[in-house]
């Protein structure tokens, strides 16, 4: 649960930053999530993931239709605000009486090749409520691996 909320907010970040004067250049970036869930430190989690030129060329583009999707859930609001280099989104999913989730994030581009944030996101199913509270420092590492591209 935790994990779905954390890869929708990941992708909304990738979304975020060309809609606007910020940009992000395509390759392969490595992001490092430290943090707490429900109140309890958690080890780093570093994910290394490939933008594509198409996602890096319109990534709102990208998001939109990733929230289209079914398994990311019924998304009921997404407010994204820009300014300057700082992006900042609330993103609320599903239905509260199954499983819903609320997003909030704020993201400082550094330049077209590193940021970092904070993410907060609160999970509810069965009436029981996970938080998350995280700091994320992301860094374009190279080119993508293009056999790795393939198997996608």
């Amino acid at each position: 649960m935790f994990r779905a909320a954390l890869i929708v907010s990941g992708m909304a970040l990738l979304a975020v930053p060309a809609h606007g004067a910020i940009t992000l250049q395509p390759g392969e970036w490595q992001e490092t999530t430290t943090g707490t869930e429900d109140g309890k430190p958690v080890p780093p989690e570093v994910e290394k993931t490939c933008m594509s030129p198409e996602e890096a060329k319109d990534p709102v583009k990208q998001m939109q239709e990733m929230l289209k999707d079914p398994s990311a859930g019924e998304c009921k609001k997404l407010d994204v605000k820009e300014n300057g280099n700082n992006v900042s989104f609330v993103m609320s999913c599903g239905d509260p009486k199954m499983l819903a989730f609320e997003i909030t994030a704020n993201f400082t581009f550094i330049s077209a090749t590193r940021y970092t944030g904070t993410m907060k996101a609160a999970t509810s199913m069965g009436g029981k409520t996970m938080t998350q509270d995280k700091k994320i420092e992301a860094v374009r590492i190279g080119d993508c691996n293009p056999a790795a591209q393939k198997k996608k």
